[in-house]
């Protein structure tokens, strides 16, 4: 065959192969731009979800006066009430309406919680009427806990609508892995100011019936506040590792004056009145106090989502610039590649070849070796120089996904790790308490189960400041850590109160590991800050025998009252099936 006709054939296929990239590369961008459009779309669905979540949040606010009313009935309650439901239906018809035409399967999913949710809404509502329209002496009668029933039945619609944002926000970061931080920010603000408003709603009993607050408000208020406290943590940690603007920086700086530098001490002090006495105030006056700080949070959760948001925009826009770019530089190489072939076929064809070759290899995910240096002038120089550019760029890219996983993988150690006191938190105890419970069971093994906290920790924070209190929490940490075997798990709670699991130990060395804990802790004064500070602990003790069938959930609820049995036998002692056993040196 003739070298002209050869090369005809030759140049023929390779525009052919060209075209074909082309049109991929343009397929793909094309791609490309409708999957950032949809995670846009997506975001933006999220955002209507945590609106209706806010607003279904807020409506708990005017309800708990409703609810607490005297007679005859103040009208103003119940109108204000009715503004704050339309409110929360506007946001339930503007999520739904968003949510309707969508095609992808979280957004349908969504929809579908969001139905439910607006179900619950309507039963939560109708309960709230009911009760409401009770003579005020039956609904103010202590132990009734009329008032409390339809709040109860308000948390599970929020939960339900944070199941919708959780769909959303998930489908929006699988499609914006980079934008993964500002989103779960913007999840957890979101969170928060449900717990907030949670944690508001707990003295709905106490204000209507002016009495102190019942043992489930005593034991769900503290609760409420370490979760409430771990979720700033996860947020203030989500904005330090990520690029906060300074509006976001704002934003946070607001929320930790205003809601809690101003209404979360407000709770407390509440708390701590309506312990074993009366709130001290009505219900409106209390929503008027603790309400508005809680806006302080809302905005931290736009904020962060705006960053999303405009990260997003620009990645939408950036692709869509590379579609026409890419696209118009596609025919112009194409254009130019048939000109060039007519002209200087000897100088073309070979490294033409050569270049197609590097280029699909890199296509196909392999990284070919580094070309010499290019001293060509003309096209094919130019040519090579872009496939060296392609190659580099491609290696840049594994690195920075390279990069990524790592960065991943440290926000996933920081998510399990208490950040003050460097043990395991809750979340990462109770994961690895499962494999340890499966193998005491698979071995046969014995399992102990201490909780203990510091005693009248409280009175350190106040009497030595939170600074001080900080480091005596990391002083009980080190000296626990000091006296948990290898294989022993020691994680903190929340708060003062910390846990140990030990598999493969008898009732004996559990007792024994229990005072060796609680001389730790106690028998050494601490010196933080260089005064002396004597803080002791209170250890409950729950204990499994080898072969028995253990739930974790059981084994807390047997160690907290242990505790509890502890704390009312006089503390800095532990307590273990209903015995105690003091400290040689206890007063």
């Amino acid at each position: 065959m003739r070298l002209s006709r050869l090369f005809l054939l030759t140049t023929g296929l390779l525009l052919s192969l060209v075209t074909a990239l082309l049109l991929r590369s343009v397929w793909a961008d094309r791609h490309t731009v409708s999957t950032a459009e949809l995670g846009l779309a997506t975001m933006e669905r999220a955002h209507l979800a945590m609106l209706v979540a806010e607003k279904a949040s807020a409506e708990r606010g005017p309800a708990i006066p409703v609810l607490n009313d005297g007679e005859p009935a103040n009208p103003a309650l119940r109108q204000r009430l009715t503004e704050f439901r339309a409110a929360t239906d506007a946001a339930f018809d503007a999520a739904l309406a968003a949510l309707a035409p969508a095609p992808d399967t979280a957004s349908r999913r969504a929809q579908a919680e969001l139905e439910q949710a607006r179900r619950e809404m309507a039963a939560a509502r109708r309960e709230v009427d009911r009760v409401a329209a009770l003579p005020a002496a039956e609904r103010r009668s202590p132990g009734t806990h009329l008032t409390r029933a339809p709040i109860d039945q308000m948390f599970h619609v929020i939960d339900t609508v944070l199941g919708s944002v959780t769909t959303l926000s998930a489908a929006a970061e699988a499609v914006y892995p980079g934008l993964s931080m500002p989103l779960v920010g913007a999840r957890h603000a979101a969170e928060l100011r449900e717990y907030a408003g949670r944690l508001g709603s707990q003295f709905t009993t106490a204000l209507a019936t002016q009495q102190p607050l019942g043992e489930r408000e005593r034991h769900e208020i503290p609760e409420l506040i370490g979760r409430i406290e771990q979720l700033h943590s996860l947020i203030t940690l989500q904005a330090r590792v990520g690029e906060a603007g300074s509006a976001l920086r704002a934003a946070l700086d607001g929320m930790d004056a205003r809601y809690f530098g101003i209404g979360l001490p407000f709770i407390r002090a509440v708390a701590a009145q309506a312990e074993h006495g009366a709130p001290g105030m009505d219900s409106a006056r209390f929503v008027s106090r603790y309400v508005p700080p809680m806006q302080s949070i809302v905005a931290l959760r736009d904020a962060m989502f705006d960053t999303a948001r405009q990260a997003a925009g620009a990645e939408v826009a950036a692709a869509r610039s590379r579609l026409v770019v890419n696209t118009a530089l596609g025919v112009a190489v194409l254009c130019v590649e048939l000109s060039v072939f007519l002209l200087i076929r000897h100088r073309v064809l070979l490294p033409l070849l050569r270049s197609t070759r590097a280029m699909n290899a890199i296509m196909a995910g392999e990284i070919p070796e580094e070309p010499p240096p290019v001293t060509r002038r003309d096209e094919i120089g130019d040519m090579k120089r872009a496939v060296a550019a392609l190659r580099d760029a491609t290696l840049r890219r594994r690195t920075l996904e390279r990069e990524r996983e790592q960065l991943f993988e440290q926000l996933r150690i920081a998510s399990d790790t208490d950040f003050l006191t460097s043990l395991p938190n809750r979340r990462a105890f109770t994961s690895r308490a499962a494999d340890l419970l499966a193998q005491a069971r698979r071995q046969r093994w014995p399992v102990a189960l201490l909780v203990f906290d510091l005693d009248h920790f409280k009175r350190v924070n106040d009497q030595h400041g939170h600074q001080v209190g900080d480091q005596v929490l990391c002083e009980a940490a080190r000296r626990a850590r000091s006296q948990v075997r290898q294989g022993e798990l020691l994680a903190r709670l929340g708060g003062e109160e910390f846990v140990v699991l030990a598999s493969n130990c008898d009732p004996e060395q559990a007792q024994q590991l229990a005072e060796r804990l609680r001389a730790a802790l106690g028998d050494t004064p601490m010196t933080p800050g260089g005064q002396p500070l004597q803080v002791t602990a209170s250890v409950g003790l729950a204990c499994a025998a080898a072969g028995q069938a253990v739930a974790l959930d059981g084994l807390f609820r047997e160690a907290d009252h242990a505790l509890y049995a502890a704390k009312a036998a006089g503390r800095n002692r532990v307590c273990c099936g209903g015995q105690s056993r003091q400290a040689a040196d206890a007063p």
